[in-house]
């Protein structure tokens, strides 16, 4: 487990997809939430087209930031979104500005269709995050990783899923690696996981005592991959401002990823 300054999340904007590409939903998401006193872009996406530059490159462009700001992507797929917020983090506080994160894919070119198992489940978005840190307080973070064919996609797809063995990971290895994450500390107000599959999701917040802290997105945005979790935020924005949050990734790799930061009292949260 790491202890680092806090985490603050102060905006979140999501984008859903309707045929874009990934670099334009991650510069409309970027657009959202403005890019001022930005001095790092950390993009989490396991679907970028492009082998370089990176999406944070091509967003920061975008975004017409200096040269001197830092930028580089992240690769964890469904667990993405606390290993950025991790990274944006350490940033924040070593470089005394703020970072912006976003997190996105654009799946449907790497699902197939007639495979029952995924056809009807990933769907398309990206949000954009800025995040900026609090030396006077803490977070935490923790990660879990190992190697398992039970869920992959090559470099062009298509996404190949055992549903029943990741169903299993989460119900016994993910549930026992949060809950010890949380035996560590004070229970957070709200739950944010990755939002794979609902039933799934409302099990593990269950199991975890958190059941009436969970945050979700509407059923008909199926899995929209890591970047749920920035969604369920910005859609609940209201309702979450001043709180602590724990932030949840899980799924391939295996892996699993938590940390428990702080929503800014003044935090916005739009969805397109």
């Amino acid at each position: 487990m790491i202890s680092v300054p806090e985490v603050v999340v102060e905006r979140v904007a999501a984008a859903a997809g309707s045929g874009e590409s990934l670099a334009d939903l991650a510069a409309k998401s970027a657009r959202e939430v403005g890019a001022d006193g930005v001095t790092a872009v950390v993009a989490a996406t396991f679907s970028n087209t492009e082998r370089f530059p990176s999406l944070a490159v091509r967003v920061a462009a975008s975004l017409g930031l200096p040269s001197s700001v830092a930028a580089f992507d992240v690769q964890m797929a469904c667990s993405a979104y606390p290993y950025a917020l991790y990274l944006a983090g350490r940033l924040a506080a070593d470089m005394g500005g703020k970072v912006l994160v976003i997190d996105g894919d654009v799946q449907s070119p790497f699902v197939d269709a007639g495979d029952h198992a995924t056809g009807g489940i990933f769907s398309d978005a990206c949000t954009a995050t800025v995040v900026s840190a609090d030396a006077a307080a803490g977070s935490r973070f923790d990660f879990l990783s190992r190697c398992d064919e039970a869920l992959t996609c090559s470099s062009s797809g298509p996404i190949r899923m055992d549903g029943f063995k990741v169903f299993s990971f989460v119900a016994t290895e993910v549930s026992k690696f949060l809950k010890d994450f949380l035996s560590a500390g004070p229970s957070p107000d709200f739950f944010a996981p990755h939002q794979a599959q609902p039933y799934m999701v409302r099990q593990l917040a269950d199991g975890l005592g958190l059941k009436d802290a969970l945050l979700t997105i509407p059923e008909e945005t199926k899995n929209p991959g890591s970047c749920s979790v920035p969604m369920s935020l910005a859609l609940n924005a209201e309702k979450i401002a001043g709180s602590r949050v724990l932030v949840a990734g899980f799924g391939a790799g295996y892996s699993a990823s938590a940390g428990i930061v702080r929503i800014s009292g003044a935090f916005e949260g739009r969805v397109s």
